[in-house]
């Protein structure tokens, strides 16, 4: 029977990145541990969480139609749009590191360009009392990160996380307080 309540807004959230030794979160509730670092605004078009797979067909001589399908590959991502430039941001967004210290100045630069940079990440998203939580414990950024300087928009450093294989653990574990989910 379908239940309104069960509808999900994501009313509000925000996304926490760590090293990948990071302790895990548990639950969706518990304050995460200090490693992962809060990235900050988010684009008001929040955050895109896909998860998908490439599909091949065996075929045969005989049928027009596939006799099987097989599973070839699958692909877990989190896109979102970071609109606050400071330091775990632009780190994490683009690879590299700042350096200086207060006041300033500071440099920004990339990283090596065979460097791969693996994070953990963390989604959380509120609906009211419901609470959420999209752990990816290993991942990286992927997609080419395209800014643009304007003067009546802001300047975001879209993100497309990419969940690499975590070796025996799962790719991702979605936590909730949702009673929903007893049912």
């Amino acid at each position: 029977m379908p239940n309104a309540a069960q509808v999900v807004v994501a009313g509000n959230g925000s996304v926490y990145v760590g090293i990948t030794s990071t302790p895990a979160p548990t639950d969706a509730t518990t304050a995460l541990n200090a490693g992962f670092k809060e990235m900050g605004f988010i684009s008001e078009d929040g955050a895109t969480f896909t998860e998908g797979k490439d599909i091949t067909d065996i075929g045969a001589w005989q049928s027009f139609y596939p006799l099987r399908k097989i599973i070839t590959g699958r692909t877990v991502q989190v896109a979102f749009a970071l609109r606050e430039w400071r330091r775990p941001a632009v780190e994490f967004a683009l690879g590299g590191t700042v350096s200086g210290t207060a006041p300033g100045p500071y440099s920004y630069i990339p990283p090596a360009p065979e460097l791969l940079a693996t994070k953990s990440l963390v989604l959380n998203w509120v609906d009211a009392s419901k609470n959420y939580r999209l752990y990816i414990p290993v991942g990286l950024v992927t997609e080419t990160v395209e800014t643009t300087f304007a003067r009546t928009a802001a300047a975001d450093l879209p993100v497309t996380f990419s969940a690499t294989d975590p070796g025996g653990a799962n790719i991702y574990t979605l936590f909730t307080n949702d009673p929903a989910f007893s049912s």
